[in-house]
């Protein structure tokens, strides 16, 4: 099982506390809907401390209130091993959620076919790409799913880092062309051809990145509100970003509250990363700990949700 860093754990701490809240919001809703398009595996593992916790499939079935229709999408590999899991965990509501093992882009349609007797009521969509697997078209029909005034929200991964990273790679070619595809756009390019001439810093391409999404979310879907949500690396660093869209201003009251809350976690679990990265490193080089080690780690800034500047207007 592949293993992963605290700000994973935190990304689906926010994800596990919203899900409810959402539904507590849509109480009076018949039906409640839950979309995750890379659904990934039933549980994950902390690398540092070897703690197991709930992927994203079971957060949104423990959810209470819960949603009354899921729709969980994974490539065929990660999908047998939901199917396995979910009725066996969950068999009181084996007929509420349907895993659709394929690529998500493919599958987007046979998913919104089968919920469309329900594209009136409040539904979630979850996200959590590493680069750019998904496309804006798939992103676009699931926000235009439901009927009447307002959107499905949607939770994106945003990773600037890995973009750069992947126009760099030995398939850069390709992966060029699956970011135009995830932006519906080729304006992203202005962005990297500014920072590969070093005019603009990483910084701020990480920031124009992630802006230009959230542009074409308000721009070209229409979404009242966008946010973004940095997850940081043991530097400090962000290493990506999970952008919201949403049309309720109670949602954003939500993410807003729950980002604090999560932003309050993160030093803590910086230092227990710190120090299990520590001892790790102590015990391969035979040495013992004498002493308890206090770390210490400053509380991070809680970043503004208010948009930068953007390089280009996508």
């Amino acid at each position: 099982m592949r293993e992963w860093q605290y700000w994973t754990r935190n990304k689906l701490e926010i994800l596990a506390g919203y899900l409810p809240a959402f539904n507590q919001a849509s109480a009076k809703a018949r039906h409640r809907v839950y979309v995750d398009l890379m659904a990934g595996q039933p549980f994950n593992r902390d690398r540092a401390t070897g703690v197991e916790f709930d992927g994203s499939a079971r957060l949104a079935l423990a959810a209470k209130p819960g949603f009354t229709k899921l729709a969980f999408c994974e490539m065929a590999t990660k999908a047998a091993k939901l199917q396995q899991d979910l009725p066996a965990r969950y068999p009181d509501r084996i007929n509420d959620f349907t895993i659709y093992p394929g690529d998500c882009n493919a599958t987007i349609d046979q998913v919104l076919r089968d919920l469309s007797p329900y594209r009136r009521y409040p539904t979630f969509v979850f996200v959590d790409q590493q680069a750019a697997e998904v496309a804006w078209r798939t992103l676009e029909k699931a926000a235009r799913f439901r009927d009447g005034i307002r959107k499905s929200e949607l939770w994106i991964l945003a990773s600037p880092a890995m973009v750069a990273k992947g126009v760099k790679g030995t398939n850069a070619d390709a992966f060029v062309e699956r970011v135009d595809r995830l932006y519906g756009t080729k304006a992203w390019q202005t962005i990297q051809a500014a920072r590969d001439a070093d005019a603009i810093s990483a910084e701020e391409y990480r920031d124009e990145m992630v802006n230009l999404l959230r542009r074409r979310l308000e721009k070209g879907l229409g979404y009242a509100n966008t946010a973004r949500i940095p997850m940081r690396m043991l530097h400090g660093m962000p290493i990506y970003d999970m952008v919201f869209a949403t049309d309720h201003e109670v949602g954003q009251k939500i993410m807003t509250h729950l980002y604090r809350k999560a932003a309050e976690r993160e030093p803590e679990m910086l230092a227990e990363a710190r120090e299990k990265a520590a001892d790790k490193r102590r015990e391969k080089q035979g040495l013992q700990t004498l002493f308890d080690v206090e770390v210490s780690v400053k509380p991070s800034d809680i970043t503004k949700w208010e948009p930068k500047g953007c390089l280009v207007t996508g």
